[in-house]
Order: C-alpha cells, then sequence, then structure tokens
C-alpha cells in the first residue's frame, strides 16, 4: 500500500498520480479484460507497480481486485493460526467468512466498482472437488472450443477435447471425453471393486462430427424453411430504416449485404 496511498497519522492519503493505476486496473477489469491483458498494457503504458518499476504479473493484478482497502475498507479474517501449540498463520481462502469494516480513509475505486469486478472475478472461479473429496479452486479459462464451453455430462462434469485421429490428408478428427471420467476410474472398476465413494462415470467418447451431425438435424427440425426466415429478418432490418441521409449512408453497407442474401435466397 505504501506505493499508493501514504500513511499519515494512522490514516490513509491518496497518491493520485499512482492511483490512477489502481482505478485503471479496476476499469479494465469490469470491461471483460483478463488479468493477463491487463497485464500487457499497463506494460504497454508504462505504468509503474507499487515498488515504482515497470513490472507487472498476474498475481499482482489479482492482490490489487481482492483488496477492499482501494474502495475504503479494512477487511479482517484474511487469515487464520491453525492451533494454539503451534500458532502457525495459515490463510483463509474461504472469502464468505471475510469481514469487511468501513475505514476512515478515502477510497480509491467506488464500492460498486469493487463489487462488479468481485463479482466477474469470482465468477472466473469454480470450485473442484478431488477424488480424496477434498475441494480446489480453479480459474475458468474462456475456451475457443463450441462443444466444449456447451457440453456437459449427466454426472455434472464438463467435457475436454482430444485428437480422435488424423485423416489420410493431416486433417485432424476431434473428439470430447467427460472429466469425470478422464480423472477418476471407470463405472465398472468401481462397481467390481464396490468403491462405494469413489467419483466415477461411464459416459463414452463422442466424436465431433456426430455433435455436427446432430446439431444440423436439430436446427433442420426446429428452424424450419431457413430462406422464408432470412427473408424475414431482412424486412425487419429495411423497417427499421428512417429517410434520413446519414441513416441511409450509414446502413449502405448492410442494405448491400441484404441484397446479397435475398438474391442468393
Amino acid at each position: 500500500m505504501t506505493w499508493w496511498v501514504i500513511k499519515v497519522n494512522r490514516t490513509y492519503v491518496i497518491n493520485e498520480e499512482q492511483a490512477a493505476t489502481i482505478r485503471m486496473v479496476f476499469t479494465l477489469y469490469s470491461q471483460g479484460y483478463g488479468e493477463k491483458a491487463i497485464v500487457n498494457e499497463l506494460s504497454r503504458l508504462g505504468r509503474k507497480d507499487g515498488h515504482g518499476n515497470v513490472s507487472w504479473s498476474c498475481t499482482k493484478i489479482s492482490r490489487i481486485l481482492r483488496n477492499a482497502t482501494y474502495m475504503g475498507y479494512v477487511c479482517y479474517n484474511k487469515s487464520k493460526v491453525n492451533n494454539y501449540l503451534e500458532k502457525k498463520r495459515i490463510n483463509n481462502l474461504d472469502e464468505t467468512s471475510f469481514v469487511y469494516v468501513k475505514g476512515n480513509f478515502e477510497p480509491i475505486v467506488s464500492e460498486a466498482l469493487w463489487h462488479e469486478c468481485e463479482r466477474i472475478r469470482k465468477s472466473r472461479i469454480v470450485n473442484l472437488r478431488l477424488p480424496d473429496g477434498e475441494t480446489r479452486r480453479k480459474g475458468i479459462d474462456s475456451t475457443k472450443y463450441l462443444w466444449v464451453a456447451k457440453l456437459r455430462c449427466r454426472c455434472g462434469s464438463s467435457y475436454r477435447i482430444f485428437n480422435w485421429r488424423k485423416l489420410k490428408d493431416g486433417t485432424p478428427v476431434f473428439g470430447y471425453q467427460c472429466n469425470m471420467r478422464t480423472v477418476n476410474p471407470t463405472r465398472s472398476f468401481v462397481l467390481e471393486h464396490n468403491m462405494t465413494e469413489q467419483l466415477s462415470c461411464d459416459a463414452i467418447s463422442i466424436p465431433e462430427w456426430k455433435l455436427e451431425l446432430m446439431a444440423k438435424k436439430i436446427f433442420e427440425k426446429v428452424w424450419g424453411n431457413q430462406n422464408k426466415a432470412i427473408l424475414r429478418a431482412c424486412k425487419m432490418i429495411e423497417s427499421c430504416q428512417n429517410g434520413k441521409a446519414a441513416t441511409r449512408m450509414s446502413a449502405a453497407p448492410i442494405q448491400s449485404q441484404i441484397e446479397k442474401i435475398k438474391n442468393a435466397s
């Protein structure tokens, strides 16, 4: 905190020059930037970190986003003693047990912005249950694969993508497998050895071509006549246009696309 604020008479006074970097971090995060993207942006702009250096990392960004002091609050119960004999201080990972108390110093960011960033941050974290029953937190990576994002197994687990095989021309063929089955024994093994407490799943792997085929058949059944729907959408776009010249100019590229769609239909 010593770089972003100055401690005077047992309270904090904002260092406006450096507090702008803190506000930038929260603003970028609320706009959808990830921690790595914020690191790259701050480095590109030459913004200094808490030690006065242009040296940023995802860990530093994460600490800033979790620090309630920036919204004018003091957070308690962030760590605890393991027992009365060892008295070893350990971090408390249960954020629901944190206690926030309003401080007597000026905040750097608003409470609304801080809580919005907290909501986004928590939405990007998932709790995983390990085979031994222990719970771990893991960040959620946004995937570029459609089926990884959409598929969910009947056991509740997500799916992972893997290389099913390769065609003669070298084109990869992908498949999807339940994560629960990947990291745990098979269902038959669990039943055979009477492992009642062991997590398992018996879902089989799915080739990507089969998913694409099923999706195609479903859309054909639900959508029906696609050309008719496209023409109706074109008419709706045309009905939204007014007679202003500026609007007609800005709508010219869209109008050309509409004509192409009509001709293709």
